[in-house]
């Protein structure tokens, strides 16, 4: 599962966008991006992702996965 996540200065997860496999033509296509002090990362999560039905949740994973892992800074 790819996703952007963009996190504060503190390490919370702000928000996340996950594109979608096949956008239908003609319609659009969106980023996030972060301010001037955060974070964004592209990372490649393990499926397991893909079953969690909260945004709450999800950012709380995230930040855990964040904190184990801390993948490169994308920008």
């Amino acid at each position: 599962m790819k996703i952007t996540v963009v996190v504060d200065n503190n390490g919370h997860v702000l928000g996340t966008y996950s594109q979608p496999a096949q956008v239908p033509e003609g319609y659009p296509t969106f980023q996030i991006h972060g301010g001037p002090d955060d974070t964004v990362y592209e990372l490649d999560l393990p499926a397991e992702y893909e079953n969690i039905a909260s945004a709450d949740e999800l950012h709380r994973r995230l930040g855990e996965y964040l904190q184990q892992e801390p993948p490169k800074r994308d920008q």
